[in-house]
C-alpha cells in the first residue's frame, strides 16, 4: 500500500511540473509564436493565488524578453548610423545603448492577451518604436502596425451573476457591467490600452472576512497603483533618456512639454468599468487616465 501510495504521489508531482500544452486543434492568436518587431510574449499557468499573480507572472516574462528584443534593435540602429558617418561604435555606445533599452523597457505596456484551453495565459507587451527612432535619430519613422484579430465577443449575461453565491443579491444588482465578454471575462482584461486609452486593471480575490466595498477598495488601488507607475515611470524615463542622448545624438527629442508633465496628472484616473467573476469571486476593475 505504502509503494502504491508513494508511486501516486510520484505521478502527481510529475503531473504538476509539466506545462500544459494547448490542444493540437487549437488555433492561437498570431502574435503568440510570432510576436512583432519590438514586442514580446510572456505566459503562465494558472496560479492558486488568483489570476492577478499569474497575470502578473506572464508580463514579467514578456518584459525579460522585451529586453533583449530593445537591445538587439537599438543596436542595430546605433550600426546603421555609425555605418553611414563611419564612426566607430565605441564602449560608450554600447552603454548608451543598455541605457536606453531600460529607458524603454520601463514604457513598455499590453496590448492583448489569450487564454488557451488549458487555462494558460499569454501576454503581448508591447514598445514604441516612433519613440526610440525619435531619440536615435530615425528620419524614416514608419512604424510597423500590429493587426489584431478582432475578438468574438458577447454581451454580458446579468442574471449569470445573479446566480452566483458570491454576495448577496442587492450587492450582484449593483454591480453593471458595461463592457462585453472575450473567453467569459470583459475585453479589457486582453486590451486594456486600445483605441488611444491609457488603462490598467486592478483584480482582488474574495477573502473570508472580507465585504464587498473592501474587496473593491484592494482591486482599485491596485489598478491605480499600476497606473500610476507607469506614468511616473513614463515622466521618469523620458527625463533619464534626455541625459544619455544629451547632445551627440541628432535626432527628434521629446518635446519639453511632455517631459515636465506636473504629477498631479496621476490623480486624473476614473473608473471605467467592473466585474466580479461568478465562479471564483475575483473582482476585476479597469480604470484609465482622462
Amino acid at each position: 500500500m505504502y509503494k502504491l501510495f508513494s508511486l501516486v504521489f510520484v505521478w502527481l508531482l510529475a503531473g504538476c511540473a509539466i506545462s500544459p500544452e494547448p490542444s493540437p486543434s487549437e488555433e492561437l492568436p498570431a502574435w503568440v509564436n510570432n510576436p512583432p518587431e519590438l514586442h514580446a510574449v510572456g505566459s503562465s499557468d494558472v496560479n492558486f493565488q488568483g489570476i492577478y499573480m499569474q497575470r502578473l507572472e506572464a508580463i514579467n516574462k514578456a518584459r525579460s524578453d522585451l529586453a533583449h528584443n530593445l537591445k538587439s534593435y537599438i543596436t542595430s540602429q546605433f550600426e546603421i548610423r555609425a555605418k553611414s558617418s563611419n564612426e566607430k561604435f565605441t564602449t560608450k555606445v554600447y552603454d548608451k545603448v543598455n541605457a536606453l533599452s531600460e529607458v524603454f523597457l520601463n514604457e513598455s505596456y499590453q496590448v492583448d492577451a489569450y487564454i488557451d484551453s488549458k487555462k494558460r495565459l499569454y501576454i503581448l507587451l508591447e514598445s514604441k518604436k516612433e519613440r526610440i527612432n525619435s531619440l536615435i535619430g530615425g528620419k524614416n519613422i514608419n512604424p510597423d502596425k500590429i493587426e489584431l484579430p478582432v475578438l468574438k465577443t458577447v454581451p454580458f449575461d446579468k442574471e449569470k451573476l445573479m446566480q452566483s453565491r458570491c454576495y448577496d443579491p442587492y450587492v450582484l444588482q449593483s454591480l453593471n457591467t458595461q463592457s462585453n465578454l472575450y473567453q467569459n471575462r470583459p475585453v479589457w482584461f486582453f486590451r486594456p490600452n486600445q483605441n488611444g486609452v491609457v488603462g490598467s486593471i486592478g483584480i482582488a480575490e474574495k477573502e473570508e472576512g472580507r465585504n464587498f466595498l473592501e474587496q473593491k477598495s484592494v482591486a482599485l488601488s491596485l489598478a491605480k497603483s499600476s497606473l500610476a507607475t507607469r506614468q511616473k515611470s513614463q515622466i521618469a524615463s523620458e527625463h533619464e533618456a534626455l541625459k544619455i542622448v544629451h547632445d551627440d545624438i541628432s535626432g527628434k527629442l521629446f518635446e519639453t512639454s511632455s517631459i515636465l508633465r506636473s504629477e498631479t496628472n496621476l490623480d486624473q484616473v476614473v473608473e471605467r468599468d467592473i466585474w466580479l467573476d461568478p465562479n471564483s469571486c475575483e473582482l476585476y476593475i479597469w480604470v484609465i487616465k482622462k
